[in-house]
């Protein structure tokens, strides 16, 4: 009974675990759900600045200037690093593709709808990796077709540890705090241990405890009845005792008598 009463013991510890760290498991999805939505809006802001820099490079510069211009010409104007330090973001790689190169076949044509966003950018997820689309237009072009488009590629793991990383203190609260209020609920529930009489030893120690009472009991209540009555027939023993007794003096006279 005792080893089925631990056992049982340790398993509900396991499962109050297990919702503790579910409960934990929820609160960090939320907050990595959160840290992704407010990384996307930076990384937005970031692309949108870098194509308003792409458009004026390529407005001045011309439309045959190649990338690696335009990123010397980024790095003198805001600096990169600069830049994305500015908006706390540190990606694994960005790049501009121009809507030109996709026509002559110099990159794929699968980044050709990426050209034409519904909300004016775009954002994929692939393999752990999130990226933000953003196109541009050149400002001396009467066209309203984009001339490229700004592209920006992060990790999304980095985003997990950072989430970590800012929140550590509030998940070790929780572990430490939910743990002492299971522990406490756990000590106002637990059971106090109840003295079954039907069953074992107990009920024959009691019926023997019993028994040896009601004999005590007994044998004081019989000697203070029988103290009493005693006591009342001391009078009357007192003079059956003085009849039994025969005076020698009433003797000889009897017998001068005769």
């Amino acid at each position: 009974m005792r080893l089925k009463s631990r056992l049982l013991t340790i398993l509900v510890a396991i499962g109050v675990e297990f919702l503790i760290f579910a409960l934990m498991g929820l609160v960090f999805l939320f907050q990595f759900d959160r840290a992704k939505t407010e990384f996307v809006n930076k990384t937005k802001a970031i692309a949108e600045t870098i194509g308003d820099q792409a458009s004026s490079f390529y407005s001045l510069k011309g439309e045959d200037t190649t990338s690696n211009e335009f990123f010397q010409f980024l790095d003198e104007r805001l600096g990169r690093k600069k830049l994305f330090n500015t908006f706390d973001i540190a990606p694994e790689f960005f790049s501009i593709v121009l809507k030109k190169d996709i026509e002559k076949g110099k990159v794929a044509g699968y980044f050709m709808k990426d050209f034409y966003p519904e909300d004016g950018y775009s954002v994929k997820k692939h393999k752990g990796m999130i990226s933000v689309i953003v196109p541009f237009n050149i400002r001396a072009s009467e066209k309203s077709e984009p001339f490229g488009i700004v592209k920006i590629d992060s990790d999304t793991k980095s985003i997990a540890k950072k989430v970590i990383a800012d929140n550590f203190l509030l998940y070790a609260a929780m572990i430490v705090v939910l743990n002492n209020q299971a522990f406490i609920f756990y000590l106002l529930l637990r059971k106090r241990k109840e003295v079954v009489f039907e069953k074992g030893y107990l009920k024959e120690h009691s019926i023997g405890a019993l028994k040896i009472m009601h004999k005590v009991l007994g044998d004081i209540i019989q000697d203070h009845e029988g103290g009493v009555v005693n006591k009342k027939d001391e009078p009357l023993k007192k003079k059956r005792e003085e009849k039994k007794v025969i005076s020698i003096s009433e003797l000889i006279e009897e017998k001068r008598k005769k």
